[in-house]
C-alpha cells in the first residue's frame, strides 16, 4: 500500500477499535484480567468479615488461629499479542482475510491495554521471530502496533509459533496476559502447545485466538478445482463434486479443531475462535463475559 493509504487504514482501524472499547469492552477488560494483576504483599490476624478464600491455612496451622493473605495490586499490566504472518494467514473468502480479522483483534487489545494505562507489545512470528516492539505505554504504542501489522512483509511464509513463543520465554521477566493471534495450521503445534505450559508456569496467563474461514470446513460444490499450500507452494487438483471428498474433507477439519481444543485444554489455555464472516466484537464480548462470570 502507499504512505497515504496505510495512514487512511491505521485511522480507519483505530476509530473502529475504539468504538468497541468504548462501548462495550471498557470495563470488562479490566475486571476480566483483575487477578493477573495483583501481588502477595503479606499476611495479617483474621477479622470479621475478610473473605474466608484468603486464609493462609499453613500460617494458621503454625499459629493456631486465622491468618488471611493480603494482595496489593500492581500498578499495570503487561499485554503480548503473538500475531502469526505466515502466508496461510492470508486465506479470506468472507468480508476479510484471517490476517485483516486478527489485525483487528490485536488493535482492539491494544487499544484497551492504552486506556487503562498498561503496557502492550507485538511479537510478529512465522516459522521465525520476524520483529519485536518492546511494550511501551501510550497511544504512539497503539499507532505503531497497527502500522507494524499492516506493514508486515515476513522472511518466511512458513509457520512455527513455539519459536515466538520460546522467545517471549526468554525475554519475559514478569508475568503477562500473552494472547496468541493464529489460524494454528502449525505442523509443530505440539511444541507450540509445551511452550505455552511453561509461560503459564512463570504466571503468565495466554488465549489462543484461531482465526478461521467458513472453507476451513466445508467444501462447496464447484467441479474440478486446483488447490495451493500458500506456505509449501504445493498444488493438488480435488474434485469437490465428490460428495466422500468433501464429507472427509469437512471430518478431517473437525477432527484437526477437537484436537486443537484437547491440546490447549490440557496446556491450560483458553481457546477463542474469530470466524472472517463476523465482526470481531462478538466473540471478544463472549471471552470477556466468560471470563468475568468464571471470577
Amino acid at each position: 500500500m502507499e504512505p497515504r493509504e496505510i495512514l487512511r487504514r491505521i485511522r480507519e482501524i483505530e476509530i473502529k477499535t475504539r468504538r468497541i472499547v468504548d462501548t462495550f469492552l471498557a470495563s470488562r477488560y479490566r475486571s476480566t484480567f483483575r487477578g493477573r494483576g495483583i501481588e502477595f504483599a503479606e499476611v495479617r490476624e483474621y477479622q470479621y468479615g475478610d473473605d474466608v478464600r484468603y486464609i493462609d491455612w499453613r500460617v494458621t496451622a503454625r499459629f493456631g488461629k486465622p491468618y488471611v493473605k493480603q494482595f496489593v495490586e500492581e500498578r499495570d499490566l503487561l499485554v503480548v499479542v503473538v500475531f502469526d504472518v505466515s502466508a496461510s494467514c492470508e486465506f479470506g473468502t468472507s468480508a476479510a482475510t484471517m490476517r485483516e480479522r486478527g489485525i483487528e483483534v490485536a488493535a482492539t487489545l491494544a487499544y484497551s491495554a492504552f486506556k487503562h494505562g498498561d503496557r502492550f507489545a507485538l511479537l510478529l512470528v512465522s516459522d521465525r521471530v520476524e520483529s519485536y516492539l518492546p511494550p511501551r505505554k501510550g497511544r504512539g504504542q497503539v499507532y505503531r502496533v497497527v502500522r507494524e501489522l499492516i506493514y508486515a512483509n515476513p522472511r518466511s511464509r512458513a509457520t512455527r509459533i513455539s519459536a515466538g513463543l520460546e522467545f517471549l520465554h526468554r525475554v519475559l521477566n514478569e508475568r503477562a496476559i500473552i494472547f496468541v493471534i493464529s489460524d494454528f495450521f502449525d505442523p509443530s503445534l505440539e511444541e507450540a502447545a509445551k511452550h505455552m505450559r511453561r509461560l503459564s508456569a512463570k504466571g503468565c496467563d495466554v488465549v489462543a485466538v484461531k482465526l478461521s474461514d467458513e472453507r476451513n470446513y466445508i467444501l462447496p460444490d464447484v467441479g474440478l478445482v486446483e488447490v495451493l499450500d500458500p506456505e509449501s507452494g504445493d498444488r493438488l487438483v480435488v474434485n469437490t463434486s465428490r460428495k466422500e471428498i468433501r464429507k472427509a474433507y469437512f471430518r478431517e477439519a473437525l477432527d484437526e479443531r477437537l484436537r486443537l481444543e484437547e491440546m490447549f485444554r490440557s496446556a491450560g489455555v483458553e481457546l477463542v475462535e474469530i470466524d472472517t464472516s463476523q465482526d470481531v466484537l462478538k466473540p471478544l464480548l463472549r471471552f470477556f463475559v466468560k471470563r468475568i462470570r468464571r471470577r
